[in-house]
């Protein structure tokens, strides 16, 4: 079994990554890597661009349809120090089909507003000027109901799958492997434009905190040069709220099914120069299934300091702990009898997750006419005790990150063309202690070590990126990202051979290691061009097209999966990094009543890290010799659609509205001509993601609604063998909401009702290659027999939730 395999699969995962024998020891080089080696790299990929982004044209921006106040690159809004007053807009003229739909009642006037961060809205109208598929969230303004969970809060945005309780989430067939980490790899996750709890790929789910949030900016597939030059899948990053955003006491409560409870209290301010936000919340549930209970406890907050009218700084801080039991899975062809889970060897042994962390952050931006500068910072201590595992056995795992970065902005113009020009570069360091042992007494104590890995990581991304108005209203976007990275291993162990104990009856399962030191050392380097176009052919209605290409290096559970499998054998070949093409098209906007969101996607990939059988190693496909692997050629199509509307308004009363909104995702992902897979389809991802939801809202404040959720099947093997026992069923979803929030916000109530029918259904599952086998009960030599159905994790059952808030 893979050194790092099942850790960071729970519900709110916690990715991590890491160690008398010979010494293995791979790619070139060893020991830390030094940052000035990683920097002449990053200066080569980008420097150049960065000194014309900044130098090379200082003529001011005078005329063209750019709002001369407002760059569009990226996340940073550059303000002038006088700004003219903004005209205000109607509903026709505000972006985004994740908006929450408009209301009759106008909400109360804000504090005056920051570009540390930029306001929602003004990050609405960046994104629908953009070339690609990129989407703003907005978490405060949408209806009240429950959202605790990135499923919850992406319901409405195209694009993204996420499956129930956050256990996985993909973008464009991203993290689709069985091996490796699995924890949203191929998305890079931020938190206010600070990593989220990795230098690679991925996201620590518990480090996200929606009740702290503004709004989350969504990017499907290469089209963030700032967030996503290791990503194929795509980037998100979470807005926090601040003191000009969130002012007032909030107090809010919320609970309902399987014990689940959740309270918060929150205060932000302005005085001054400054401002504030902190908030504190409790999240508690007992679980649907057996053993899945989890308790959640966080603070965090921000402090802002509006030095001179031309520099803002923001200090974030947060700290946070996470107790969570692991549930067992169950068997597909079980699903309607064992839908409340059964009591396996997690159970048993009380299998959990423990996870602690405290982060701190902050990033200053100063203004100079036409330019801004932007300065940031973050630390980042994480602490993971999951115990245990039967065949993983306790694992104690410290992670610590930290980053600086730079950024510059520039407005200017060229040949008489209005341009908006920016660049940057990020370097981060990681370094972490993964230890796993033997366990003891039911698995409350640690017993025998069989690891002891150091695992060190440096991270180097410069970009630069331009946007030339060629045309009125049409704007042609280039930009160039590179992307140098270590991954060092070192494998401290020295105990010798330590036996594992088969899950068999009588036994006490436990891990085991050979005496082989296992051991990796790699460097990892890119360039990723980018070109785009964006064409407002009519006011508020857009065409959009690009070609970008992304990269994606493997994990460093990828690369310990692929030594703790071959065992320094040298048989199975080691990992590349993948890379991609893709090729992408929409339209977006709409009118007053009717907005559209449609993109239309072509990827082909090159050494897509997925899973396969070791046959080199022993035949059959166990559990324990699967791999990660490149395959040689694979193709992601598909399209993503979302809809907003208001067929009817005015209906029973002034300013009353009949709302109904929509999401579509289609995927073909395949792989091309594979010598092993042919050209099967991939599993995991359903071809068709719908989802629906019809309303009403009132002018003094009162909703409901009616909604569906729908998965097409999902195959479960990689070959697609199995047959109709290895698919997991189409099913659909039906929830209600009703509630009431007051017209200036300071109290709201809901009832929410999720899967109303009682539909069993599959929550989650890990793919395999193909069939897998199973070890047959008895003394070695030990038998196998193929499996006759795989193992998920059951969806919850019918659920009610209420909440209620009060803000003053």
């Amino acid at each position: 079994m893979s050194a790092l395999k099942g850790v960071g699969v729970a519900k709110r995962q916690i990715g991590s990554d890491g160690q008398g024998a010979p010494r293995i020891k791979s790619g070139p080089g060893s020991g830390p890597r030094s940052i000035p080696g990683a920097l002449r790299l990053a200066a080569q990929a980008g420097g150049a661009l960065l000194i014309v982004a900044t130098t090379a044209y200082g003529e001011t921006v005078s005329s063209g349809t750019t709002d001369g106040n407002t760059v569009i690159l990226e996340t940073i809004t550059v303000t002038a120090p006088k700004r003219r007053p903004a005209p205000s807009r109607p509903l026709s003229a505000r972006p985004a089909v994740s908006d929450p739909p408009p209301s009759a009642a106008s909400d109360p006037p804000s504090p005056a507003a920051s570009a540390n961060p930029p306001s929602f809205q003004a990050q609405q109208e960046r994104f629908e000027r953009r070339p690609g598929a990129e989407t703003v969230v907005s978490i405060t303004e949408r209806d009240p109901g429950k959202v605790t969970t990135l499923g919850d809060a992406l319901d409405k945005t195209p694009g993204v799958f996420v499956s129930e309780g956050d256990t996985f989430i993909s973008m464009r067939g991203s993290d689709i492997a069985n091996d490796g980490s699995r924890n949203g790899r191929g998305i890079r996750a931020y938190l206010d434009g600070f990593p989220l709890g990795r230098t690679e790929a991925g996201l620590t789910n518990s480090l996200i905190e929606l009740l702290a949030i503004d709004y989350i900016e969504v990017y499907r597939g290469g089209n963030s040069l700032r967030y996503g030059a290791i990503a194929t899948g795509g980037a998100l990053n979470f807005v926090s709220k601040t003191g000009r955003t969130a002012p007032g006491t909030g107090v809010s409560v919320f609970g309902g099914s399987f014990g689940t409870l959740q309270t918060q209290v929150e205060n932000g301010g302005v005085k001054g120069a400054f401002d504030w936000y902190l908030q504190g919340n409790l999240f508690k549930k007992d679980g649907y299934r057996i053993h899945t209970g989890e308790e959640n406890y966080r603070f965090s907050g921000n402090v802002g300091w509006q030095i001179t009218p031309n520099i803002e700084s923001r200090t974030f801080f947060a700290a946070g702990k996470t107790n969570l039991d692991l549930g067992d899975s169950v068997p597909l062809d079980q699903l309607e009898t064992l839908r409340r889970g059964v009591a396996g060897l997690a159970t048993q042994y009380n299998a959990r997750l423990d996870f602690e962390y405290q982060r701190l952050a902050n990033r200053t931006i100063i203004r100079d006419g036409d330019t801004s500068y932007e300065f940031g910072g973050y630390f980042l201590n994480t602490a993971l005790d999951h115990l245990p595992v039967p065949m993983a056995g306790i694992i104690d795992y410290g992670w610590r990150e930290g980053g600086v970065s730079g950024r510059v902005e520039h407005k200017t113009s060229l040949a008489g063309l209005p341009t908006e020009l920016v660049g940057g570069v990020r370097i981060g360091y990681t370094d972490g202690d993964f230890d796993r042992f033997q366990h003891r007494n039911a698995g409350t104590e640690k017993g025998r070590q069989i690891y002891d890995w150091a695992f060190s990581s440096w991270l180097v991304e410069s970009y630069a990126e331009s946007a030339v108005e060629i045309l009125p209203r049409v704007r042609v976007f280039t930009g160039l990202q590179g992307v140098f990275t270590t991954r060092d291993l070192d494998d401290d162990y020295r105990g010798g051979a330590v036996p594992a104990v088969p899950p068999i009856p009588g036994n006490v399962p436990q891990p085991g290691r050979d005496a082989v030191i296992l051991e990796y050392d790699r460097n990892f380097q890119a360039l990723n061009p980018k070109i785009g176009i964006n064409w407002e052919h009519t006011r508020n209605h857009f065409v959009f097209a690009n070609i970008t290409r992304s990269y994606e290096i493997p994990s460093g559970a990828d690369l310990a999966n692929i030594f703790s499998v071959d065992r320094g054998r040298g048989r199975i070949p080691q990992l590349d990094a993948q890379s991609a093409w893709t090729w992408e098209a929409g339209v977006r906007g709409g009118w007053e009543r009717f907005k559209y969101d449609l993109t239309l996607y072509h990827m082909r990939l090159r050494n897509e890290i997925l899973t396969r059988c070791a046959t080199e190693i022993s035949a059959g496909c166990t559990s324990s010799n699967t791999v990660a692997f490149n395959a040689d050629r694979t193709i992601h199509n598909g399209f993503e659609l979302g809809l907003r509307t208001l067929p009817f308004v005015s209906v029973f009363s002034e300013g009353d509205v009949i709302f109904a909104n929509a999401v579509w995702n289609y995927t073909d992902f395949r792989f091309d001509n594979d010598p092993v897979f042919g050209d099967n389809r991939m599993p995991v991802i359903p071809v068709h993601q719908l989802y629906g939801e019809l309303g009403y809202r009132h002018a003094s404040g009162f909703f409901g609604s009616v909604n569906l959720r729908h998965l097409s099947e999902r195959r479960t093997t990689f070959d697609g063998s199995g047959g109709d026992a290895f698919i997991v069923p189409a099913y659909t979803l039906f929830g209600a909401k009703i509630g009431w929030r007051a017209p200036d916000k300071s109290w709201s109530v809901f009832v929410e009702g999720r899967n109303l029918t009682d539909v069993a259904y599959v929550a989650d599952f890990a793919p395999s290659p193909a069939v897998p086998v199973m070890q047959n009960p008895g003394p070695p030599p030990f038998s196998f027999t193929p499996a006759r159905t795989p193992l998920v994790k059951p969806g919850e059952g019918r659920a009610v939730y209420a909440g209620a808030s009060v803000r003053f």
